[in-house]
């Protein structure tokens, strides 16, 4: 096998994230003796992917709203049972990141409690939430942080609703256990500020 990728995409839309995947493989031909070598297949150029600075082209796709952003380098991606969050969790199981959409009046505040179960955090206890901005186009946010029981008490929670410029939003939670290094917290706000129209 001359080689293998693997993609990871999450498309988000109508209030729902549904996950699929994409397999590619290139199998190189045995060479078979009946073969000439004037029959040598013109070679084919592999599309150019997307890039950041960073040489991370494993970007998270959004349908609506239209965004894109990159995951924690290194984080296990996976889809909650009920479809309706992706989930991304550090190694270690010591911080978890996950995002979904929404487009109800009023149903970020019933995604709040789902996300912070599909987090695996209880007992959230929120700071007083603020405006801000979120992600590299600076999209409006409504953004809170408190603390929460994960893997132990102190643990830390965070959420922004964000605004996309459409009907449909965005609803960000992480959570970072009291004993995870200081850097899970950073690696979970640096995928969260690739957040980007596509």
């Amino acid at each position: 096998m001359a080689g293998v990728a693997i993609a990871l995409g999450v498309v988000l839309g109508g209030g729902a994230v549904a996950a699929y995947l994409v397999y590619k493989a290139k199998v190189r031909q045995a060479d078979e003796s009946s073969a000439s070598a004037s029959e040598d297949p013109a070679p084919v150029a592999p599309p150019a992917p997307t890039t950041t600075s960073t040489g991370r082209n494993d970007f998270i796709y959004g349908e609506r709203p239209p965004v894109k952003f990159l995951p924690p380098f290194g984080w296990k991606k996976e889809m909650s049972r009920d479809r309706e969050w992706a989930v991304f969790t550090a190694p270690g199981e010591d911080a978890v990141l996950a995002f979904s959409t929404f487009n109800q009046p009023g149903e970020s505040t019933k995604r709040l409690a789902k996300g912070a179960a599909t987090l695996g955090a209880t007992n959230p206890d929120w700071r007083a939430p603020h405006w801000g901005s979120v992600g590299k186009d600076q999209f409006p946010a409504h953004v809170a942080e408190g603390e929460c029981y994960f893997k132990g008490p102190n643990g830390f929670i965070w959420y922004a609703t964000v605004n996309a410029g459409t009907a449909d939003q965005i609803l960000m939670m992480f959570t970072v256990s009291a004993a995870a290094p200081r850097s899970r917290r950073s690696e979970a706000q640096a995928s969260i500020e690739t957040l980007q129209r596509r």
